[in-house]
């Protein structure tokens, strides 16, 4: 019996960028919950982005964003993972050096931008429904911050941060998430964390956990749970990490797994 969905959002429930939940999803997702499966929505996005995106349905699941180092419901942060300053202050030195590339900075809600690049930033505020403040220097800046992310302009992500990954492994948890995105964050964060501290806090075993993802940062989430599901546009990583594969994001993969699970559990 599954008690509990924990899912990747872009590039597996819906495509990259999208702000607006689809009907269908929105309609399954909230039947699950009526029948008691507890939903995790587990992205690299941030909290405010994933309130926004699943806005019918935002009091009642819960969330695993920026990779699982915020966790928490509607209105309540029930855990938080911020970055130490001094070593989080090399590392976006180090990303400023890497060519056609942007940094960005998350605290506990809104992202944080020094880049004058317009239609990135653009898009993150229309098509990831992201708040975005710009700063003069993201450097200078004071308090907590749980996540660096930079964008690749090439849409290269795999060969563009290979280096800055092989220089900082072990010293920080680093993954791409798509063509676009590399995301930082303190050592031993992930979404596989984030899935067995759920499983923890609301008793549910991973033989009654269903996981869906499409990306390296999916990866360890895949491994917690006994039910996993790689899309099928997800890269091989995932779908070797995964039990099994169902059709892609753009075919509604996701969603058909889920309606089927809607139909075996009712």
């Amino acid at each position: 019996m599954i008690k509990m969905v924990i899912t990747d959002i872009d590039g597996t429930l819906v495509k990259d960028g999208t702000g607006t939940l689809p009907a269908e999803l929105t309609e399954t997702i909230g039947a699950l919950m009526d029948q008691g499966i507890h939903f995790v929505a587990a992205s690299g996005r941030s909290k405010i982005s994933t309130e926004r995106l699943f806005a019918p349905l935002k009091e009642r699941i819960y969330y695993a964003t920026c990779n699982g180092a915020l966790m928490g419901r509607y209105g309540e942060l029930l855990f938080a993972e911020s970055m130490d300053r001094k070593l989080l202050d090399r590392l976006l030195s180090d990303a400023r050096a890497i060519p056609d590339t942007i940094p960005f900075l998350t605290g506990a809600g809104v992202m944080y931008a020094d880049s004058d690049d317009e239609d990135v930033i653009r898009w993150l505020i229309e098509g990831y429904q992201e708040d975005v403040t710009r700063v003069a220097d993201m450097g200078a800046m004071e308090g907590d911050f749980v996540k660096l992310c930079v964008y690749d302009k090439k849409h290269k992500s795999g060969e563009t941060f290979r280096s800055f990954c092989e220089k900082w492994k072990g010293v920080v948890s680093t993954s791409t998430a798509g063509a676009m995105w590399l995301d930082i964050y303190k050592l031993g964060v992930n979404k596989g964390t984030a899935a067995r501290w759920y499983q923890n806090f609301l008793g549910v075993l991973p033989e009654e956990t269903l996981a869906l993802g499409d990306q390296q940062n999916d990866v360890e989430m895949l491994r917690a749970a006994y039910h996993s599901y790689a899309v099928g546009n997800a890269i091989p990583e995932a779908k070797e990490a995964a039990r099994y594969v169902t059709d892609t994001c753009e075919n509604g993969g996701a969603l058909k797994v889920l309606q089927s699970l809607l139909k075996t559990e009712g």
